[in-house]
């Protein structure tokens, strides 16, 4: 499974957690929700290809723990107006094929970085906001990131919009591996490139609709936009990315 598609396996998984979030009212011991989507993704890469991947979704609650969006964790605080939480789960960040793209099949192979976080929401009455702060553990890339959140919960009659805006800043360590060229990597076309942090901002619109008691659909269109850091790469040629996502998702307790 390639990298792009992962990542568009956690925004299912993510849809699912927030749809839940907003219904932390209700407490069960157990809750659990399966889904099938199928998603699309654009590669930044030098001659990367777009990927388009149908895959299951699991979203799985026993009290405080939790496995959403690929990240297995526990809620140390859950209350009606803050939410904080510890995780480890898969680095979504870049990807460990590049785009399987034909003209980089040569560079150093990517690894599959593990990260642990810590991520704090404040639960307003105009949306929520978010500050997440992760660090890979697994000696992949050894890099950290710190990210910005908002979303907004808007019923519009049987349906509900969340909008989110994110702004999130990685340290060299991770723009370096995922877009960097080392000495191993130099050609005569792809010069060594080396970099500082650099961030990144996504902007995305989420649907949600009861179909029936246990039945959603749900849909996701967000763009990330990167940084000057990551365009300046001579393996990347795209500025921006443009994600979409659909499925529905099963109830079972």
């Amino acid at each position: 499974m390639t990298k792009k598609i992962i990542s568009s396996c956690a925004l299912g998984f993510i849809a699912l957690g927030y749809s839940n979030l907003t219904h932390a009212e209700t407490k069960h011991t157990h809750k659990l929700s399966l889904g099938l989507a199928v998603a699309q993704s654009q590669s930044i890469y030098e001659g990367g290809k777009d990927r388009t991947q149908a895959f299951p979704a699991i979203d799985y609650k026993y009290k405080r723990f939790y496995f959403q969006g690929g990240e297995l964790g526990f809620h140390v605080v859950d209350s009606k107006l803050w939410d904080l939480k510890i995780g480890i789960g898969a680095d979504f960040i870049g990807d460990k094929d590049r785009g399987d793209s034909p003209e980089l099949k040569d560079m150093s192979s990517l690894g599959f970085p593990v990260s642990a976080g810590i991520e704090a929401t404040y639960k307003s009455p105009i949306g929520y906001f978010s500050a997440r702060q992760t660090h890979e553990i697994t000696n992949k890339h050894g890099g950290s990131s710190f990210k910005l959140g908002y979303s907004a919960y808007i019923p519009v009659k049987s349906w509900v919009l969340i909008p989110s805006l994110s702004w999130q800043k990685y340290s060299d360590d991770v723009v370096n591996y995922y877009f960097g060229v080392d000495a191993a990597s130099v050609t005569e076309d792809r010069p060594l490139y080396q970099t500082g942090s650099s961030a990144t901002k996504n902007l995305a619109v989420m649907v949600l609709k009861p179909i029936t008691e246990k039945v959603r659909f749900l849909g996701n269109v967000g763009v990330t936009q990167y940084g000057n850091e990551v365009t300046n790469s001579p393996i990347i040629s795209e500025d921006h990315s443009l994600s979409v996502f659909m499925g529905f998702t099963y109830k079972i307790f």
